[in-house]
């Protein structure tokens, strides 16, 4: 659905937040406030411009999130949220938008390879940042450049070997346009602008590197990109507990198996049973169960 013409219109009223649950732990928290206090890796609620307020239900999907059963489909969940954004008045326009930026490098690399995007990464002194964030944003949210890339903003401390991650000459400061490898462990420097360049032209080697890219890049087969990871034994190490947590315990579930990480650490284990109770175990003071036709 996200991927959808219509949903991404529709998502235009909204200010979009993607939560890096797995890289953040009050964005983790909050993942639970939605899902009455079970994690999982995917969470949807619409809020009000306070940022608290709820304006929907919440669950994994817009469609749990705004009520909306199987039957209505994607135009049923389209005209939920028009009806809400309705009610509110835009105060600022769509080019002012915050420009996008990761916790690290590392995590913006493996996310635009997950959404086969390029990657516009800025380095630059820390003084100039700032400013580069507010000239950037006409830029990135330009009708033709809006949804098409990625971009991360260099920091000192979780990004100073970012170098060793890619190939092609990269300078000491300047925006990079970066193609993540199909796994998004390491990737290839495709365009350099220096800093000082305009607008106009950033945009135009943005058009051209994507349009590049278009052409050669082939859609992922998530079976196929699974399976091809796990041979290759990829593994991509998160800040926080991978995996997810369905029965509230604050704890991450785990179980042997395919989804294993590289140390024995999984997933989680199969979902609950009745109140909570892992399958197979009985709840304290629960009585003890009967084979069909036999006896304890």
């Amino acid at each position: 659905m996200f991927s959808q013409k219509e949903f991404i219109e529709a998502s235009r009223a909204f200010v979009c937040v993607r939560l890096e649950s797995y890289e953040n732990e009050k964005h983790q928290k909050m993942v639970r406030s939605f899902l009455n206090g079970r994690f999982e890796n995917t969470a949807f609620c619409l809020l009000s411009p306070d940022g608290e307020s709820r304006l929907s239900g919440t669950g994994r999907s817009p469609s749990q999130g705004l009520r909306r059963g199987r039957g209505a489909g994607q135009r049923g969940v389209i005209e939920a949220m028009e009806h809400v954004a309705a009610g509110f008045r835009a105060r600022a326009s769509k080019q002012g938008a915050v420009v996008q930026d990761f916790h690290s490098f590392r995590q913006a690399l493996n996310v635009a390879s997950g959404d086969q995007r390029l990657l516009l990464f800025v380095v630059a002194p820390g003084g100039e940042r700032e400013e580069l964030r507010l000239r950037l944003r006409p830029l990135m949210s330009d009708t033709e450049i809006v949804g098409r890339f990625h971009v991360d903003f260099a920091e000192e401390h979780p990004d100073a070997r970012w170098r060793e991650a890619v190939k092609g000459e990269a300078g000491r400061a300047g925006f990079f346009v970066i193609r993540a490898n199909a796994f998004g462990q390491t990737g290839t420097v495709v365009e350099e602008v220096p800093l000082t360049s305009g607008l106009g032209e950033l945009e135009s080697v943005l058009l051209k590197a994507n349009a590049s890219f278009a052409r050669t890049e082939k859609r992922k087969v998530y079976s196929d990109h699974v399976a091809k990871g796990r041979r290759a034994g990829i593994y991509f190490e998160n800040e926080m507990a991978y995996g997810e947590e369905r029965d509230a315990d604050g704890v991450i579930d785990h179980r042997r198996g395919r989804d294993a990480g590289p140390a024995g650490g999984e997933r989680r284990r199969p979902p609950a049973g009745r109140r909570g109770a892992p399958r197979g175990e009985r709840r304290p003071g629960a009585p003890p169960s009967r084979r069909p036709g036999g006896r304890d």
